[in-house]
């Protein structure tokens, strides 16, 4: 992808992803915890129809935004706990350390032109096992071991950071632009619920 239509046409289209997320989580406030089983399976949807469009050449802006809002409101029920736990502010503040972390390493991809397409695979091979091991920990229960799960998680995603900006950069085409910010959204959401979670355990340990 060219870096002008980096800039003209995915950073603005990630931004207003991130706005009409932060609208979700407000949505996600009010909307029946019922709902939220069904709210998931849609976002599911969404996400496989997206890897199915994109072989066809690409999905369209509104199927992004639908996905990008319903994430919102299923995020909404973190936000609110972590709210509870820690304040407001925790929330604040998990934001603005995830702004930083992702754009810094954003810009670093973009600016230096270094090449993270290799560690793909490793990354992908480590998110599955600690999806599994996840998996167990809820049945286990063991606060400590879930802790190190979402620190690895969490590093995992600054990994992806770095991979997917190498694969916007290099191998996307510049018509792959919802491509290219559903990557980096979904970057985005997963480091900044696991800085969330790791600042309220962190809090509820002082």
């Amino acid at each position: 992808m060219d870096k002008s239509i980096f800039n003209r046409k995915v950073i603005p289209m990630f931004a207003g992803s991130l706005l009409i997320a932060t609208l979700g989580v407000f949505i996600g406030f009010f909307i029946p915890p019922i709902l939220f089983i069904p709210i998931v399976i849609a976002e599911f949807v969404i996400l496989i129809a997206t890897l199915f469009l994109r072989r066809k050449g690409g999905f369209p802006k509104s199927l992004l935004y639908t996905f990008v809002l319903l994430t919102g409101i299923t995020t909404a029920p973190i936000v609110y706990w972590a709210g509870l736990v820690g304040g407001p502010s925790i929330v604040l503040q998990a934001l603005g350390l995830t702004t930083l972390v992702f754009g810094g390493l954003a810009a670093y991809v973009y600016k230096t032109g270094k090449d993270f397409r290799s560690i793909g695979v490793f990354l992908m091979f480590m998110l599955f096992g600690l999806i599994i091991a996840s998996l167990i920990n809820i049945f286990v229960g063991n606060g400590l071991f879930g802790i190190i799960i979402d620190a690895a998680v969490l590093l995992i995603f600054l990994g992806f950071v770095m991979y997917d900006m190498s694969m916007i950069l290099r191998n996307y085409q510049d018509s792959q632009v919802t491509d290219a910010v559903l990557a980096l959204y979904l970057d985005f959401l997963n480091i900044f619920i696991r800085i969330l979670q790791l600042l309220v355990l962190s809090k509820r340990n002082d």
